[in-house]
Formats: structure tokens, sequence, C-alpha cells
């Protein structure tokens, strides 16, 4: 039985794309190379971040790079938004008493200036966050909230949510309301992958929170409303 749950952040709670983005492309106009579109940016970008820059900014220093980012981000931090049906999610966990637990890598100020303004740290028992690899921090997690790995759910967007899920050996839900789609996901071995966190409710509600009596060897893709994409052969 799911009793515990970890979530990512962003793209998972919090739509924060735009501003990533934006915030993205005024470092590459910095350095002197080219801008990425939506498109590219959800297809190329991967945690950790430092994967990600070494493959398109590796001439500038990391330190440089995050003063511009983090610069423009803030600038930019207007753009980020809860997304829609997180805090019903949020809501129905503290309602059936499931613990909640972020880890992320957003940083410090950016988490405490979003999660104040949606008012989701008050749904959330603690957030680690400014993790630049979660699969180091997982462990310590479970360990310091002393929760079984397999009552427990990690719930991202991203491959490494999913890298992250397995190292830790708790179940792993891809939520398609973020960074990574659909393929990117399915490569990452996830248990299931959602829509958005509704149809999460809606499997957790149907199974009783056993969430292992509803997936089986190939990873499912629940959509709205239960449609499902079945798994390549």
């Amino acid at each position: 039985m799911i009793r515990n749950l970890i979530f990512d952040w962003s793209g998972t709670l919090v739509d924060d794309l735009p501003a990533v983005l934006q915030a993205s492309n005024h470092v590459f106009r910095q350095a002197g190379v080219p801008e990425l579109s939506r498109d590219q940016f959800r297809a190329e970008f991967c945690l950790p971040f430092q994967k990600f820059y070494n493959r398109y900014v590796a001439h500038v220093p990391l330190a440089q790079l995050e003063e511009w980012f983090h610069g423009a981000f803030q600038q930019a931090q207007h753009l980020v938004a809860e997304l829609p049906r997180a805090r019903q999610f949020l809501e129905f966990c503290r309602h059936h008493r499931r613990r909640t637990f972020v880890l992320s890598s957003v940083r410090r100020d950016h988490f405490a200036a979003q999660a104040a303004r949606t008012g989701f740290g008050a749904l959330l028992e603690q957030a680690y966050v400014e993790v630049w690899d979660k699969r180091l921090k997982i462990g310590e997690l479970l360990v310091q909230h002393g929760l079984d790995p397999r009552q427990t759910l990690f719930v991202g967007d991203m491959e490494h949510d999913i890298e992250t899920a397995r190292h830790g050996g708790v179940y792993g839900c891809g939520v398609l309301t973020g960074y990574n789609g659909v393929d990117q996901l399915r490569a990452s071995r996830p248990d299931l992958i959602v829509e958005h966190l509704g149809v999460l409710q809606q499997q957790l509600l149907a199974y009783g929170f056993e969430l292992e009596l509803s997936l089986n060897q190939s990873t499912r893709v629940l959509l709205e409303p239960g449609l499902e994409v079945p798994a390549p052969s």
C-alpha cells in the first residue's frame, strides 16, 4: 500500500517551464550560442543539469552560467504557476493521511517564493531542495523519515526522477505535465505514466492505494478520461 509520496517540484507540482526556458535562452545569448525553441528545450534538457550545460556552453564556467540563469529567472519567476490538479492531489493526500515530500533541484529561494505563492508548502511534510543529483539524496530521505520503500511512490516528470526512484527502491510514476515526453519517460522504465495528477488520484482510489495491483510487466500510460496508450511490443 502506498503510504508516502515524494514529488519532484518543477513540471510535477508547478509549471516553471516558460520561466526556465526564458532564463536558459538568456544564458545562451550571453554565451554566444543559438537559443532553443520550447520543443527543442524539452527534448534536450536533462538532469543533473551540468550535463545539459556541458552539451551547449561547456566553454563558460558553471558559476557564470548560474549567475546569468538565476538573474534572468528572478525576472521571469512571475510566470511560474501551479499545475492544474496539483492542489487537489496534495489535498487528497492530506485527506487520506499520506505523507508527502518534495525532492527537487530547484534553488531554495525560488522554491520558497513559489511554495508561499501557491500555498503548497503547507501541504508538504518536508522539502529537500537544491539537490543536483536526486539519486544521492533519496536514501537519506527514506531513512530520516522511516519510510518503507515499498510503500513509497516517487512522482516526477523527468527520466532522472524515475532513475532516482529505482535507485531508492521505491515505485516510480512519470507525469506528462513537465519537461519530458512519453517516449523519454518510457525509456526510463517507470512503473506507471499518467497524463496528470488527477489520473494518478483516480488510479490510487480505484485500487485502494494498492498500486502494485494496477501494474503489469510493461509500463502503462494512463490518460484522461481513463484512456490507455499500449506499451510498445
